[in-house]
């Protein structure tokens, strides 16, 4: 028994020592403490723009389009180009290594699994703060936006809001996921960063695509459910919305490790 809980306490070290040695190189790198920045930032932007063109459409609306008015529209909207920011923030922390060319160094002292396993969670506590405030200075910024012209707004414990409020930093962090594993994939940040990109914004050409891709791309693609969930009137199921991207980056997760594990690094 003694031998057991020293294996799994030098097991806990090694991994919490993985995790200090990815936050070391997290904060060493400067495109990733900028990236960070640059996703809240430019939230801030988008819903301030976003906010002030809502503003102008509902002075010019009737009285029907008023009473459709939904603050939350143009309150998330910047998230689409948001999502872009932290998937590469994801993509970036797997594939800096190779750019470097100190994966070998990094696999031959903490082993494989660990090392996936410690890029992983530098990821979830890198991108989870970031999604926090990019969402919430979204909401914010636009509400306070519209507000201050007096086009109605919501509160932050508004049920409409709060599920955005609450479960939106998890999407994001799903996809900052989704780009960890494509980095690990592509072993490269601007092919991983490209395929991030096109995944993400794919839902974009549904509204020319044929009848059945467009229902595919439109509604059940992994991220547009996930958005869709957020919504205070969901056409999907929220379970549902939120687990297509929840399986969808677990298989990207365990395709990427399964590669990681069967490749020279």
């Amino acid at each position: 028994m003694k031998a057991a809980d020293a294996m799994r306490a030098t097991g806990t070290m090694k991994a919490a020592g993985a995790l200090r040695a990815e936050w070391t190189k997290f904060a060493s790198i400067r495109a990733t403490v900028v990236l960070s920045g640059a996703a809240v930032a430019v939230s801030g932007l988008l819903a301030w723009l976003f906010g002030s063109a809502a503003t102008r459409d509902y002075t010019e609306a009737t009285a029907a389009e008023r009473l459709r008015f939904d603050p939350m529209d143009p309150a998330m909207r910047g998230v689409f180009i948001v999502q872009l920011l932290v998937a590469g923030l994801g993509a970036l922390i797997a594939s800096s290594e190779y750019g470097s060319g100190t994966i070998a160094a990094s696999v031959a002292a903490v082993g494989r699994r660990r090392l996936v396993a410690a890029k992983a969670g530098m990821t979830v506590l890198s991108a989870l703060p970031v999604s926090v405030a990019a969402i919430w200075l979204m909401f914010g910024v636009s509400m306070a936006t519209m507000a201050s012209h007096g086009v109605p707004t919501l509160g932050a414990g508004d049920p409409a809001a709060l599920i955005t409020l609450l479960v939106g930093p998890l999407v994001l962090t799903s996809l900052a996921l989704v780009g960890l594993s494509l980095g690990l994939l592509a072993r490269g940040t601007a092919a991983a960063v490209n395929i991030s990109t096109a995944l993400l914004l794919l839902p974009v050409f549904a509204t020319v695509s044929p009848g059945w891709l467009r229902n595919v791309i439109g509604v059940y693609w992994p991220n547009t459910a996930a958005f869709r969930a957020l919504s205070a009137d969901p056409d999907l199921p929220r379970l549902l919305g939120l687990g297509i991207l929840a399986g969808f980056t677990a298989v990207l997760l365990g395709v990427a490790f399964a590669r990681f594990e069967s490749r020279d690094v």
